[in-house]
């Protein structure tokens, strides 16, 4: 009687998890290997993102969202960040989709990765969301509050302080020209009220519109004085 021989090891499928990361190790994919294992990404999607099988087509043959999110999730593995990932850093994540990044650690990666870049789009008085999310020291106002509020906090260079406050001075001078008006949609205001208007539409610090507003009076004072050789002369 022969002797029975050992058995033979059962052969990994080659869609399984296990066949698939036996296989993201032996090719030296560690990265791939790393995200499956700590479940940011599935075995069979790390296959298909590699070209080892294909998924079946979606219904209606529609770019669904998932398959989108895990675009997204393979660009930030391999370094890459996509153009919506990038203006979520910006912006936000959009309101109805959402995050297109995994987790919070993912989309910290990727704010180091482009903070720099990013971060030299930026006008003076203006920052992307990624800095109000991982480097702010104080709440995000909203758009319209931003300028005056990071101004106010000390956090701009001098540099970006100066051209923001060019800017306001050239906005200021604006809303006190002859005849300046705003049209609201609703209603057309002038005087003070168009003036008020124009500079809240800035963001403009009441303290430095203070500041300018006695300014041009002592100006217009000075010029509507008499100089000493006129009182001499009278």
């Amino acid at each position: 009687m022969a002797e029975d021989s050992a058995p033979t090891p059962r052969r990994q499928h080659g869609h399984s998890r296990a066949y698939i990361l036996d296989r993201l190790r032996r090719e030296n994919r560690t990265d791939l290997a790393a995200a499956v294992e700590a479940g940011v990404v599935s075995a069979f999607s790390a296959a298909v993102s590699l070209g080892w099988t294909k998924r079946p087509p979606a219904v209606g043959g529609s770019d669904t969202h998932q398959a989108r999110k895990r675009r997204h999730r393979f660009q930030a593995l391999d370094g890459s960040l996509s153009a919506g990932q990038l203006m979520e850093l910006q912006y936000g994540p959009n309101p109805s989709a959402g995050s297109l990044f995994g987790s919070r650690e993912e989309l910290e990666r990727a704010w180091r990765r482009s903070r720099e870049r990013l971060m030299e789009g930026c006008r003076p008085g203006r920052r992307v969301m990624g800095w109000w999310e991982f480097e702010a020291t104080i709440p995000y106002p909203g758009r319209d509050l931003e300028r005056g509020v990071l101004w106010r906090s000390n956090v701009l260079g001098a540099e970006e302080k100066a051209e923001l406050e060019a800017w306001w001075r050239q906005e200021f001078a604006k809303a006190h020209a002859p005849d300046f008006f705003v049209h609201t949609g609703d209603e057309v205001l002038h005087g003070d009220a168009a003036i008020e208007a124009h500079l809240r539409w800035a963001d403009c610090p009441r303290e430095l519109a203070r500041r300018w507003k006695k300014a041009e009076r002592r100006r217009r004072a000075r010029q509507q004085a008499p100089s000493a050789e006129v009182v001499a002369a009278k």
